[in-house]
């Protein structure tokens, strides 16, 4: 049987599972199953050395062992390449596998948001999440442990329902600017990925060391900086500025703390955005199942009231 044909096929996968077996003269067999949106395959290929840098999550090309043909299920190759190096034009969420967002529309929803961003700045969401296993965290773990979006894929669906809230808010205002909205609400709490993560002895998320000490902000702010560095991302001064602000102004923060009131209808509109988003969740999981009082959330400190639908 043979394999589609590899012109067809899309230039980069992402490793879902990878196993390396011994062969009859020393070398060694390696399978692997890939993913992409538009066509997944699993595939194999004979080796002297094991590339140990290849793991379940990253990012790889193909290269082709002469025409493709399929033996027990799996495509002959001659190898997998890593990328090591973000490119700006790959659609990250096409490289989503189902076991890490089972719900496909929120995926597209994602995916849509960063076809709208520019070139700079699809870049630097690519820069910062290149690295499989922090886009995974990114994309399935909770925004918070006891508060809104407090479940599996929470931050994601959070920081997607940010950004379309913000864009909505926009609507009209000629004074915003539409990929600092996009963008800082895709991103504005993505250093969560790192604040919580999964403890397998008690089968939930839990706060990590660095969320105890340093918090999601500060460590957004430590991507940022590391990928832009590291890959030389351009942004106009104008557009770094005006992130950075929105994703670290707060009304009414003391002034010792040092950080700034808002000053852009940006940072005004993604703060909003964030709490709308929040607060619907919450109210949601809370409401009665006909308008009045619901239950108590000790987060709120108080029973969210619904007044209903209007009577036909």
């Amino acid at each position: 049987m043979t394999d589609p044909v590899p012109d067809k096929l899309p230039p980069i996968f992402r490793v879902q599972t990878i196993e390396r077996h011994p062969g009859m003269r020393g070398d060694i067999l390696h399978r692997a199953t890939l993913f992409h949106e538009r066509a997944s395959l699993s595939v194999e290929w004979m080796t002297r050395h094991a590339d140990i840098r290849l793991v379940r999550g990253s990012l790889v090309s193909i290269r082709w062992l002469g025409r493709p043909v399929s033996s027990d299920g799996h495509v002959r190759i001659s190898r997998l390449v890593l990328l090591e190096r973000p490119e700006p034009a790959m659609n990250l969420f096409d490289l989503v596998p189902h076991g890490w967002v089972t719900d496909r529309a929120l995926v597209a929803r994602g995916s849509a948001l960063w076809e709208d961003l520019p070139r700079g700045f699809r870049h630097l969401f690519n820069a910062m999440f290149w690295e499989g296993r922090r886009f995974q965290r990114y994309l399935m773990g909770p925004s918070s442990l006891e508060h809104h979006h407090n479940r599996l894929n929470g931050n994601f669906r959070h920081c997607v329902e940010v950004a379309e809230c913000a864009l909505r808010m926009a609507e009209g205002q000629e004074l915003s600017n539409r990929s600092i909205l996009v963008f800082g609400g895709l991103i504005h709490d993505a250093g969560k990925a790192d604040e919580y993560r999964f403890d397998h002895a008690r089968s939930c998320f839990a706060m990590s060391d660095r969320g105890a000490l340093i918090g999601h902000r500060e460590t957004l702010q430590h991507w940022i900086a590391a990928s832009m560095a590291s890959y030389r991302v351009i942004l106009p001064e104008a557009h770094y500025l005006g992130l950075i602000h929105a994703l670290t102004a707060a009304k009414g923060a003391p002034v010792w703390l040092g950080l700034r009131e808002p000053r852009s209808i940006e940072a005004t509109i993604l703060s909003m955005a964030d709490r709308l988003s929040g607060e619907e969740d919450l109210y949601t999981r809370l409401a009665p199942a006909e308008g009045g009082f619901g239950r108590y959330h000790k987060q709120l400190k108080y029973r969210p009231f619904v007044i209903g639908p209007d009577a036909p």
